[in-house]
């Protein structure tokens, strides 16, 4: 009977072992300045991560792409560290206190850590330190492609105003604001179904505190702001009456929320999946019809006219376009005599 026992423990054993010496193997070397392995165990976690975001496995044509700019960045890592161009954590931490401070806007208060760490975790499919990591190579890589392509980047010229004007003409039939709702939100998160049921009790509990009165619910709102208020509260949503706005709350949400008149309080909501998935009480603060926006409209979504959002989108585009060239320059000039060697047979895991 041992003899039988043993005999899958060690195919097991075995089996491990192939797969760990795989994972040892090397795929790619990059050699500007020095020579740095990319491993297997290495490619796949960067195809794991890519999969993650996309929600789909990677073909093999799709693994050789991530590969490519894994070299890339090796590339430009050795170069900027030749240069002695590096990134401080002060630096990293500003762009980190930055995203904490989108995340706080969303949930009307200052995010705890743990929370900040799921929220990273659901958007990058990475833990805070591994993130912490690719966004400080990231930043030293955009140094360097600033100080090496300062040119370039500075050639971008603001749009004209017949420019603007053209993009309005062009855009104009999407420049609809349609009916609008604006409003403050007591929200009770749900992660799973398990903990289903017990946040619609303590929504229920409560809507029948807050009792429809304006004073209470502000006061509940106030409340929340605090990380151990056991809710979530937003300052400022706004829903629009169309298919982005059902899609991102639920018709039944939606309907509730534009019945509703200025001031007024909601019963318990419900936006039944995805990422906003809760219980949700409402105040609406402002209404606004549907209407045609012209240049000096104010456009909801971002608080600024018209004008400047169609500037900005303008700008983006050709930073985008001059960005992607510097970028292309850059690993054009950096793969110059092929300081870089790929192993295809290790290629395929």
């Amino acid at each position: 009977m041992k003899k039988r026992l043993i005999l899958p423990a060690l195919i097991l054993l075995s089996a491990a072992t192939v797969f760990a010496q795989n994972d040892l193997k090397t795929v790619a070397t990059v050699t500007l300045t020095k020579t740095e392995p990319i491993t297997v165990k290495m490619l796949k976690e960067q195809v794991r991560q890519m999969e993650s975001a996309l929600g789909r496995p990677l073909d093999a044509g799709m693994r050789r792409e991530v590969l490519s700019s894994m070299i890339n960045e090796r590339l430009a890592l050795q170069a900027a560290e030749k240069e002695k161009i590096t990134v401080t954590d002060a630096e990293v931490n500003q762009q980190f206190n930055e995203l904490r401070s989108q995340l706080g806007q969303m949930l009307g208060r200052a995010p705890t850590d743990a929370e900040f760490n799921d929220a990273i975790r659901q958007q990058t499919g990475m833990e805070l330190s591994v993130y912490r990591e690719q966004a400080k190579k990231a930043l030293t890589i955009q140094k360097y492609l600033m100080a090496k392509k300062q040119d370039v980047l500075r050639s971008i010229k603001e749009p004209t105003e017949a420019e603007i004007a053209k993009e309005y003409d062009i855009n104009s039939t999407d420049l609809v604001q349609p009916e609008t709702v604006e409003f403050s939100a007591i929200v009770f998160p749900v992660a799973n179904d398990a903990e289903k049921n017990k946040k619609r009790e303590e929504a229920n509990k409560m809507a029948r505190e807050i009792n429809n009165n304006p004073e209470n619910f502000d006061d509940k709102l106030q409340r929340g702001k605090s990380p151990n208020a056991g809710y979530n509260v937003s300052q400022r949503g706004i829903i629009q009456k169309n298919a982005t706005g059902q899609q991102q709350v639920g018709q039944a949400f939606l309907e509730e929320a534009l019945k509703l008149e200025q001031g007024k309080i909601s019963k318990v909501l419900e936006i039944p999946s995805g990422q906003a998935r809760g219980y949700y009480i409402i105040k609406i603060a402002h209404k606004y019809p549907k209407k045609f926006l012209t240049l000096e409209d104010t456009h909801l979504l971002y608080g600024e006219t018209v004008r400047t959002v169609l500037r900005e989108t303008i700008m983006r585009k050709r930073q985008q376009e001059v960005i992607t060239q510097a970028q292309q320059e850059l690993v054009n000039e950096l793969r110059k005599g092929n300081p870089y060697k790929i192993f295809e047979e290790n290629l395929n895991y």
